[in-house]
């Protein structure tokens, strides 16, 4: 597992002086807001999720070293304050870390990863007027939450692949369906809208859903679902899948055994060496993929960064950095409702599209409404502050436990 390393965070400062000097040469109207926008970053620099934090400072410096070289943003440079979002379950860290960067004045927040570290912090920010962009938090349970007039995610939220994983099920016909799933919020989460979805009509029931506590011995919930003698059983879970997988197979209900199982994100892994072998041929697993081929940017990542094992998320962490600059500039003020209607103004159509930062600078200086297409794709946000849809990539594992692509499917609120 690649390692959090502390890394250099300093920023390019040019291009101040010739922006101002062009902005008084020319006809295009002038930004007159002067002022220093401070950016918090809450990134799992400990924890479980330690290991995404290299690609996440790599990430945010380099967004905001792009953004430093075209000009800043308020005529001065963006200024980084970052801060560990430690372990999901535990959150004195990242809570203190919040408190931290509220004290520190800042407007706007990168992070957190974690669905549970966004639920630890939310409010504080609300209470603060302090915008929060995260680049993934998918869990259902944000969807409405009551305080998240600031908040806003990159990454499409988990009520989306719960449509997809209930279409897939649809269309292999499968009739009747157990749902296992984690009893937290990821997991009920997106177990409530696999059910929503796949029951949608009255034309179909689910056989039987059951939860059970990743803590405890997670085979005790599977009884139900060996009496409810599925064609088809959907594991929304983390690594305690492999047990509940070797547990339904010793009952016969394995797609050996023509039961169709179903996997999430969180439990989409290479499973090769750890079940018998055919045990997992044919089953299917969803994620969210990359709408854009994100190649390039990952090599500037590793040259910013030396060269990563991991980059999950990267390109989201750089969409929030730019979507904050470019809406504060947008809005042509430090006050964060201004801010984030005008973040939500960028996003979609019917504004002009734009990837790279100057470019979208020099179109909002001549007048121009923006749509920022960014580096994890086109960033479209409902009014809630959530992505209207997602892309999905759909996942068949063969007989030794190793999956492949084989198509996509995508998931619309």
């Amino acid at each position: 597992m690649f390692r959090s390393r502390t890394a250099a965070r300093t920023v390019a400062a040019l291009g101040v002086a010739a922006l101002a000097l062009g902005a008084c040469t020319d006809d295009r109207p002038a930004l007159e807001f002067t002022g220093t926008l401070e950016l918090g970053v809450l990134v799992p620099q400990t924890g479980p999720l330690e290991f995404l934090s290299p690609a996440q400072i790599a990430a945010v410096e380099l967004a905001v070293a792009d953004i430093n070289e075209a000009g800043g943003v308020w005529g001065n440079e963006v200024v980084l304050h970052f801060q560990d979002e430690g372990d999901p379950d535990d959150p004195a860290t990242v809570q203190a870390s919040a408190e931290a960067l509220v004290d520190a004045g800042v407007q706007a927040v990168v992070g957190p990863l974690a669905t549970a570290s966004t639920l630890s912090v939310i409010e504080s920010f609300q209470q603060a007027r302090i915008i929060q962009v995260s680049p993934a938090s998918p869990g259902v349970v944000l969807d409405d939450h009551p305080a998240r007039d600031y908040y806003l995610r990159i990454h499409p939220p988990d009520v989306l692949q719960g449509r997809v994983i209930a279409e897939q099920l649809v269309q292999d016909q499968r009739e009747q369906v157990a749902i296992v799933a984690r009893d937290d919020a990821y997991g009920q989460g997106l177990a409530a809208l696999v059910r929503e979805v796949y029951e949608d009509g009255d034309e179909r029931t689910l056989a039987v859903e059951v939860s059970y506590d990743p803590e405890s011995a997670v085979t005790d919930a599977l009884a139900e679902v060996t009496e409810a003698e599925p064609d088809a059983v959907v594991i929304i879970g983390f690594e305690e899948t492999v047990e509940i997988m070797t547990a339904l197979a010793d009952e016969g209900l394995a797609p050996a055994d023509e039961t169709g199982w179903y996997l999430a994100h969180g439990n989409l892994e290479d499973y090769s060496g750890q079940l018998p072998a055919d045990t997992l041929a044919g089953t299917k697993a969803t994620a969210p993929i990359g709408a854009t081929d994100r190649a390039a940017f990952h090599r500037r990542i590793d040259e910013h960064a030396g060269e990563l094992d991991e980059h999950a998320y990267a390109a989201e962490a750089y969409d929030a950095v730019m979507t904050i600059a470019l809406g504060a500039i947008v809005a042509d003020s430090d006050d964060p409702d201004a801010i984030r209607a005008a973040m939500i103004e960028i996003s979609g159509d019917p504004g002009q599209p734009c990837a790279i930062f100057r470019e979208c600078l020099d179109l909002i200086r001549d007048g121009e409404d923006i749509n920022y297409v960014g580096q994890s794709g086109p960033v479209d946000w409902t009014e809630a502050g959530d992505p209207p849809q997602g892309a999905y990539g759909v996942y068949v594992y063969d007989e030794e436990g190793a999956f492949t692509l084989q198509g996509y499917g995508v998931g619309r609120r």
